[in-house]
């Protein structure tokens, strides 16, 4: 997997002029009438959290490594801490992930080296491979420091050497369980369902901690059995396990979180398991060197004297993490499932730590940096289209499902363009467009595009499923009225796709006047299905099912399935074809007209070298209103990156005057007071606008500089005009401000 990644990435360092103009950008999203921190960080479903420095300034960002579903090949979304103590404010910054490693099924950060940088431990066949951090200031980056981590299984004896277990389910436990300064781990043994305790030997060696030297020095830690969501106490058998002749079948898979809950100086434990829906707690009534688990509760945390108070059931397979939220010096808990076929949408719990000489922990919330983003669940179709005929493009989202009660349930999320041509602002209306829940007992994965295929005026709209089928629901308002979706036509076209799964997209391939159907499939070819109908009266036949020979199924010793999602656009009077696909990276092919029954050029199989998790799915369109394309693509986490032409980490264009750093707005994001300072300004004027164009703040000026005070005002994105008028000419300069 490593190698056929490293050889793509290379691949595209000799294809420059394949790649798209677009760089990673934000636009304002609201949702309930607040505006979100992170709209397009990408979504989350199955989450593991650490804490790590990544920018330099002292404070503990947080680094979040998503299995997305059920593969083992996840995403790192990296979340800056703008917080202050006692507050919760993380941002995303979607830039960063390219400077981990490539990783595999968990990740987990600790500091063994105690060098004030956390270092990277995650997953390789059978075992443990640590990565060290060698960042310097804000430049992160990480060297291989083990490929697998060694223990002594026989340290009393000759030595007998072997690989500290892990299974790919797993997330081992590390701590420092005899409290000398090194780090130690707790492990499930890989023929049984014991935990076995590797001790660090780097204090005991070396005086000091910044080695991985481990023996095994004890088998079963705890005196506790693990099996079947069930803990057993006081039940070590009689000899180590790694010397059973007997072996037993391989440990599927737990998580454990260290943490001494009671401040006794001993290590407690946090389980779960694959298959449970509750996490375990376990009391160390023990010491340090000798542990003793004496209690045990699946209703954790379970406190009846406080108040909003729940117990972690996430369906299956939760998982717990004991790392800082909120800033205030002491360590709270998140819970996340580890697996698929569990919460999605609201699959992050927060509990804030209000413990003063314990820990204990106070149910917050069920969507922890889910609140501030996109996220639809698992999997984010989007389409770009004027619902309202307002002449703005509005978002429409379709999805494989939101999780409820022991099922993902198809719909379609809606957000409404409430700002300019210029300057796109999307406020959430509904997680059930056009009341699709109301139709889905029998559809399932939901795709949606849109075009007017009857020819009345008005665009209806075509939803793809899991069983690739085509449904129609048409729009009865008619040309210049709201949409109205009210009459569905169930597999009105008589299509099921020779390979699952439907991805659909309505163009006109052949340029005759009539939109016809391009539809993916999880098989990761293309079918062409022409308009063989009228303008009023569609009628779809297949073509081809291998339409241009697209294939974006990539290795198949990686990827069982391909799931090409298309998106084909005109160019200058020339088509050109995106391909999403379940390995995230985007396809793109050209010599396509006149080529209808040949082979389509394949340009790049790694578009701009866009990673944003498994599944990825596209539009390609401006946005802006600025003549240039802007990508938005979604991935199988339910969520949504924007990349604008403008290419420049803001929403609008920055118009610049020939010295660009005449004008400079200061500090930004912003608490309290803005400043902006004009060099060589004869008088300018300032406005401050909301993402809905109204004049919050004006002022005239006829100095360099001038300050504002916006701490009254509600977080979120503004933007700031400024009118200059100098001795030669009068320019405008157009600023993005974010209030914390």
């Amino acid at each position: 997997m490593r190698f056929y990644l490293k050889f793509i990435l290379t691949l595209s360092l000799f294809n420059a002029s394949a790649q798209l103009p677009v760089g990673r950008d934000t636009l304002s999203v609201m949702e309930a009438g607040k505006i979100l921190r992170s709209p397009w960080a990408g979504g989350l479903n199955f989450c593991q959290f650490s804490k790590v420095d990544l920018n330099g300034d002292g404070k503990k960002d947080i680094v979040v490594f998503d299995k997305v579903n059920s593969f083992a090949y996840g995403v790192v979304r990296c979340f800056i801490n703008e917080s202050n103590a006692g507050e919760t404010k993380y941002r995303v910054n979607g830039n960063l992930k390219s400077s981990f490693p490539v990783v595999d099924n968990w990740m987990f950060f600790y500091d063994y080296n105690n060098d004030g940088k956390e270092d990277l431990f995650t997953y390789v066949l059978g075992g443990i491979k640590v990565f060290k951090n060698t960042s310097v200031g804000s430049t992160i980056s990480f060297q291989l420091e083990k490929t697998r981590l060694k223990s002594d299984f026989t340290p009393s004896s000759s030595p007998t050497m072997g690989n500290i277990y892990s299974s790919p389910q797993s997330v081992p436990g590390f701590t420092d369980i005899d409290n000398d300064g090194d780090m130690d781990i707790l492990t499930f043994s890989s023929t049984g369902f014991k935990i076995e305790y590797h001790q660090n030997q780097s204090k005991e060696l070396y005086g000091i901690s910044d080695s991985l030297v481990f023996d095994m020095v004890d088998y079963c830690w705890g005196n506790i059995s693990e099996n079947s969501c069930s803990v057993t106490l006081n039940d070590c058998p009689l000899q180590i396990m790694y010397n059973d002749a007997v072996q037993k079948v391989l440990h599927a898979g737990s998580c454990l979180m260290c943490f001494d809950r009671d401040n006794d100086g001993d290590q407690d434990l946090i389980m779960g398991d694959i298959s449970c829906s509750h996490v375990t707690y376990m009391e160390n009534g023990g010491s340090v060197s000798n542990a003793n688990i004496t209690d045990t509760t699946k209703r954790f945390p379970n406190y009846p004297l406080l108040a909003n108070t729940q117990v972690i059931n996430l369906n299956s397979f939760p998982c717990t993490y004991f790392l800082d939220v909120d800033n205030d010096g002491k360590k709270d808990l998140l819970a996340s499932p580890n697996d698929s076929y569990s919460e999605n949408f609201e699959s992050v719990w927060y509990y804030k730590n209000n413990g003063t000489t314990t820990n204990e922990f106070q149910f917050v919330k069920t969507n922890f940096l889910q609140e501030d983003m996109i996220d639809v669940g698992e999997g984010a179709y989007p389409v770009l289209f004027d619902n309202d005929n307002d002449g703005l493009l509005d978002l429409l989202i379709g999805n494989h499902g939101y999780y409820d009660n022991g099922l993902n349930k198809t719909r379609l999320t809606f957000y409404k363009n409430v700002g300019t041509l210029s300057q796109p602002s999307y406020s959430l209306i509904t997680r059930d467009f056009a009341s699709v829940s109301t139709l889905t007992n029998t559809m399932f994965g939901l795709v949606p595009t849109v075009g007017d295929i009857d020819g009345d005026g008005d665009k209806d709209l075509v939803l793809g499923d899991t069983y690739g089928r085509i449904h129609w629901l048409e729009n009865t308002a008619g040309a210049g009225n709201i949409c109205n979706f009210s009459n569905f036509k169930f597999n009105y076209f008589g299509i099921t796709t020779p390979s699952s799964y439907a991805y659909p997209q309505l163009i006109d391939v052949d340029r005759d006047s009539k939109l016809d159907l391009l539809v993916g499939m999880q098989n990761g070819r293309l079918a062409y299905y022409r308009n063989t109908g009228t303008v009023s009266s569609p009628t779809f036949t297949l073509i081809t099912s291998t339409f241009g020979n697209v294939n974006v199924r990539g290795n198949p010793a990686v990827y069982l399935t391909g799931n090409c999602t298309p998106f084909m656009y005109d160019e200058s009077g020339s088509y050109k074809l995106l391909c999403g696909s379940t390995s995230g990276r985007i396809f793109y092919y050209d010599n396509i007209d006149g080529n209808l029954s040949g082979n389509f050029n394949r340009i790049d199989t790694n578009v701009n070298v866009i990673y944003e998790g498994m599944q990825s799915a596209l539009q390609y369109v401006d946005i802006t209103n600025d003549g240039n394309r802007d990508l938005i693509c979604g991935n199988y986490a339910g969520g949504l990156t924007y990349f604008s032409s403008n290419n420049v980490g803001i929403g609008i264009n920055e118009v610049s005057l020939v010295n660009p750093n005449d004008v400079i707005v200061f500090p930004n994001p912003v608490k309290d007071f803005i400043s902006i300072k004009i060099n060589d300004a004869y008088k300018f004027d300032v406005t401050i606008t909301d993402v809905l164009g109204k004049t919050i703040l004006s002022k005239s000026d006829n100095f360099e500089r001038t300050q504002f005070n916006v701490a009254d005002l509600p977080s979120g994105v503004y933007f700031c005009e400024i009118k200059i008028r100098n001795k030669n000419s009068d320019q405008s300069v157009y600023k993005k401000i974010i209030i914390d």
